[in-house]
């Protein structure tokens, strides 16, 4: 039995190897309670397939566990229930026939639930990381590559969650591409269209990697900009309206943007309310003639919707940012 217990060795010194690989990949509490799960569950077969002797298999069960954990934990969490669940099964066939087996034997059942189970953890992670691109699909906006309102939504949904849980100011700006029909009027659709993918790659290109950025619709944007007060979302659209002087400019000089920009500095409302906040700014600059930024921080307590008031003009970005106040007044 040296070859197989040299093997038994080496299945705990790769364990080892996998539980760091698995500490690492536990990024959240969801898939460390998975893991647990498991792991507990692999224990609770191990502990009955050695109570109900050699005549009753628990494989089907402790294939079940491999599965679920992959699925809802990943590889490297189901790697390691493959390896315990190999390991179990075998444990419980030695205690009954540890003089009758031979290692050749032993080494044959083992070689074979651990490829069952590796294969059965492969496949599992190939359908998780299929359906996931699924699903990411259906949040992606098709012309531009930017998400879409569903993925916006949903990205505002946990930003507002953390900044809850943290107190840190939350940003959202709606973006309005200015004179974009003049565009499809004289150019033709297909320079509209080729006009948006343009303006999102560019701007996915200039924001950080924390903001989010997505199209609401035509040539409506919106932009998530997390841990970021009025002043830093004045920086950061001055960025953005760099992006689009320079990508623009030369062809299109009558390309401009109309932002509407909502900042909550405690108690983010949810996502529709943001985004129509947000929205309503935007028009506020539209009135004002459009190339232009209107802002407000806002607290949802206070006033409804209303005359938002506060407009400043992009091309003449002021060094700092006035902003409505949360009582509603205008400050500078």
């Amino acid at each position: 039995m040296k070859t197989l217990s040299a093997i038994l060795g080496g299945l705990k010194r790769a364990d080892i190897g996998l539980l760091f690989r698995l500490a690492y990949s536990l990024r959240s509490p969801h898939h460390l309670l998975v893991t647990a799960v498991g792991l507990v569950t692999v224990a609770g077969l191990s502990v009955i397939d050695l109570l109900s002797g050699p005549d009753v298999s628990f494989a089907v069960f402790y294939a079940l566990a491999v599965i679920g954990t992959t699925f809802h934990a990943g590889w490297v969490a189901g790697a390691i229930m493959a390896i315990l669940s190999s390991g179990a099964g075998l444990s419980a066939r030695l205690l009954y026939h540890a003089d009758s087996i031979s290692e050749q034997a032993a080494l044959w059942n083992l070689g074979n639930e651990l490829a069952v189970f590796t294969g059965l953890m492969l496949m599992t992670s190939y359908g998780r990381s299929l359906l996931d691109r699924m699903a990411a699909q259906t949040r992606l906006d098709l012309l531009t590559g930017a998400l879409n309102t569903r993925g916006l939504l949903e990205v505002f949904e946990w930003e507002r969650a953390r900044a809850a849980r943290t107190a840190e100011p939350l940003s959202i700006a709606f973006i309005d591409l200015d004179n974009m029909k003049r565009v499809n009027d004289e150019l033709g659709h297909a320079e509209g269209d080729e006009m948006l993918r343009t303006f999102a790659s560019g701007v996915m290109s200039a924001v950080r990697e924390v903001d989010t950025f997505g199209r609401v619709g035509g040539d409506e944007f919106a932009l998530i900009l997390p841990n970021t007060d009025e002043h830093d979302a004045l920086q950061a659209l001055q960025r953005l309206r760099s992006v689009i002087n320079r990508r623009t400019h030369d062809r299109l000089p009558y390309i401009s943007v109309s932002v509407g920009v909502a900042t909550f500095r405690r108690d983010p409302p949810e996502a529709t309310e943001a985004l129509r906040a947000a929205d309503a700014l935007m028009y506020v600059a539209k009135r004002a003639g459009g190339n232009r930024v209107a802002g407000r921080v806002l607290a949802w307590d206070a006033a409804p919707l209303g005359d938002f008031g506060l407009v400043f003009d992009l091309a003449d970005a002021p060094p700092a940012w006035a902003v409505g106040d949360e009582n509603g007044s205008i400050t500078a």
